[in-house]
């Protein structure tokens, strides 16, 4: 059972799931994993590279990934070689996802997305449908998780289509779970408690009573938002019954913190924090650096409601800081929400506001009406099934009622038998075309939230292109048509000349880009990598864009050795290389320097393109490859630009299996890194 959230606030705790895949207690599990590595290796026999004991060295990393996460690095990295050197290409995609996972739990965000990128990759790539799924799921909660919804409902659709392929009822029940705490998080919480039925019913078919304990307490997070207080504290009660039995201190701590919540919902504050404090203890057990999160802004709120501001101020800096850390949007938002409150009451009015001022960005994000729209895009696909279910349910009860009269006369079997036929040939089709529409349905909510995407990117480009090509077109032309009717003098016509070329080559770069956006949104970005040396591409690059370093007295110092290979697409990385050294000229003042350096580890070139020009602050490098946030930016020269290089840079990179990032100091220079795969060896070529 892969990764599973909690609903509202208290969707996080469930990412101990994970841990839950038909076996009992953890530390069972565990056990049982180390009984059978030692088993395999007392073998005569003994094969490390065999496919089980594979299986056993990432099921254990997994099982020790909160418990002993040295441990972890080690058996994942020993997992992972001898997968490469088996070929063992499902161990491979389960290393990789596990690394995710791993990453995920230290709150390392952008990692595990890389790593979940490559598993994906490699699942996609020999066909791994279970592979597939803990790939897409891990992605769809990393998206989640940084406030990216949208991002995340895609994803989780996404696995969800391949889990009913395939009847894989654990991830069927995950993403049943996560998709109910999307709409809870919307405040749905009737249709969130539609799809956490349909999750403990799968679970009581398959007769899985301890899955059924951390469904029934996501069930009661969503009765206690709606009201519904003695049916909430009657599931959770059951689940921690449970959770105490089999000692796992995590979702006891969560067990805790759900009976705390809603006691502070009916503001028994009193007895919220008599909860919370063991939620609180639990936490201290393990180092639970989630759980902490919402424990303490829980305690917040109840020491806010108790009027002790100094107590409940500490509580929700440290819940503020800790979600910060680990990139909790919900959290972070929430424990904004109570700053504001708390500095309220204590008339420190500006830090009010400003916490305030916080929430509100934060809480405007995530109520899109493009997110809203997708979500009654599924709920009517929800109420689709659900009344479809009723209709096959009233003709199976027809059926039965005809089927009593079969018996009267050879002539009222005949015609019930063809009736039966035809209903059954009916039942196919509907079958086959209901299954047709449900792809659609999910293909055009996937397209919906590109397309508002792409349009929004047009708008703000083409009204960049309208003022940045106005200016220097209208100059160029004024010089032109003074220069050939002799109204200007000569010493105006070489100061002139040199800067209406510099506003023309700067037009010729954006319409370059332009071109290259508008080519991947109509035909998307097409891949084909083969093994090219990209030293040429740099010596041919530098050769090209020389005269405008020269012009500006700028030295371009290039160490990439020949032959230097990568397995990527040449004309991307001839858009990439050509955008980095023009923005790196752009961006560095008369007489600097640019340097050009690449190294090779884990069969992976990284590549550095760094100056010592103006730089920028934290601020302008957060917003540099979102597409919403892009704007004219002139260079050193008053060269111009869209802003748009760096977003189809970052775009193509990711397309070839790396990442592209940046690091900055405003005043004294830049360096932006790529990774790109590197040499891939014939036998491997797909």
């Amino acid at each position: 059972m892969e990764k599973i959230f909690s609903i509202n606030r208290h969707f996080f705790f469930s990412i101990i799931f994970v841990l839950i895949s038909g076996c009992n207690l953890l530390a069972q599990s565990e056990k049982s994993t180390l009984t059978k590595i030692k088993e395999l290796r007392s073998n005569h026999d003994f094969e490390p590279q065999n496919h089980d004991y594979i299986d056993l060295l990432l099921e254990l990393a997994k099982a020790q990934i909160r418990t002993h996460p040295d441990s972890t690095a080690i058996l994942l990295k020993e997992g992972y070689t001898l997968s490469l050197k088996a070929k063992y290409r499902a161990g491979e995609s389960r290393a990789l996802s596990t690394y995710g996972y791993f990453y995920f739990e230290k709150g390392e965000i952008e990692k595990a997305y890389e790593y979940n990128m490559k598993a994906l990759k490699v699942a996609n790539t020999y066909n791994l449908t279970r592979e597939k799924l803990k790939a897409l799921n891990n992605m769809g909660l990393d998206f989640w998780l940084q406030g990216k919804v949208a991002l995340a409902l895609t994803k989780f659709l996404e696995a969800l289509a391949v889990a009913k392929e395939n009847n894989d009822i654990d991830m069927m029940v995950s993403i049943n779970v996560n998709i109910a705490n999307i709409y809870s998080e919307n405040e749905d919480f009737e249709t969130a408690l539609t799809f956490l039925k349909i999750a403990q019913k799968l679970n009581i078919e398959n007769h899985n009573n301890e899955i059924v304990a951390y469904t029934q307490i996501n069930m009661a997070s969503a009765y206690s938002e709606i009201g519904d207080y003695a049916e909430a504290n009657r599931l959770v009660d059951k689940s921690i019954a449970y959770f105490e039995k089999e000692n796992l201190i995590d979702w006891m701590s969560h067990g805790y913190e759900q009976k705390g919540s809603i006691a502070l919902r009916q503001k028994n504050y009193e007895e919220a924090i008599t909860w919370l404090s063991k939620s609180e203890e639990m936490c201290d057990k393990i180092g639970f650096s989630y759980g902490y999160t919402v424990v303490y802004n829980a305690l917040a709120e109840c020491n806010l409601g108790l009027k002790n501001l100094d107590v409940a101020e500490e509580y929700a800096l440290k819940g503020l800081k800790i979600s910060t850390e680990l990139e909790i949007a919900l959290s972070i938002k929430d424990s904004n929400l109570i700053l504001s409150k708390i500095y309220h009451a204590k008339g420190q009015n500006d830090l009010a506001y400003t916490y305030q001022a916080t929430y509100l960005e934060l809480y405007e994000k995530e109520s899109t009406e493009k997110f809203k729209k997708g979500l009654g895009i599924l709920r009517s696909k929800t109420e689709f099934e659900n009344q479809k279910k009723v209709l096959i349910e009233k003709q199976q009860k027809a059926i039965a009622k005809q089927k009593n009269y079969v018996y009267i006369a050879i002539a009222a079997l005949l015609i019930v038998s063809i009736f039966l036929v035809l209903i059954y040939r009916t039942n196919k089709l509907q079958k086959k075309y209901n299954k047709k529409l449900q792809e659609k349905q999910e293909t055009l909510l996937t397209r919906e939230v590109q397309l508002s995407e792409s349009n929004k990117t047009k708008n703000k480009l083409f009204s960049i292109i309208a003022h940045d090509l106005k200016g220097p077109i209208s100059s160029f032309y004024m010089l032109m048509k003074m220069s050939s009717n002799e109204s200007i003098s000569k010493e105006d016509y070489n100061t002139l000349f040199p800067k209406a070329l510099r506003d023309i080559q700067g037009i010729s770069e954006m319409l370059n880009n332009l071109l290259i956006w508008a080519r991947t949104q109509m035909e998307g970005i097409v891949l084909k990598p083969t093994n090219i040396d990209i030293s040429t591409i740099f010596k041919s690059t530098i050769s090209v864009l020389s005269p405008l370093a020269q012009e500006k007295e700028i030295s371009i110092s290039n160490t990439v050795p020949e032959n230097t290979i990568s397995y990527s697409d040449k004309n991307h990385l001839n858009i990439i290389i050509r955008n980095l050294i023009s923005n790196a000229i752009k961006f560095t003042n008369p007489k600097g320097e640019i340097r050009i350096h690449v190294i090779e580890k884990d069969n992976e070139l990284q590549v550095e393109v760094v100056d010592n020009g103006v730089g920028m602050d934290l601020e302008t490098q957060a917003m540099l490859f979102e597409k919403k946030h892009m704007k004219s930016t002139y260079g050193t020269n008053n060269e111009k630009g869209t802003g748009l290089g760096l977003s189809i840079c970052k775009d193509m990179v990711a397309n070839n299996g790396g990442r592209l990032w940046v690091s900055s100091i405003k005043n004294q220079g830049t360096s932006i890194f790529f990774t790109i795969p590197g040499k891939l060896d014939n036998d491997m070529t797909v």
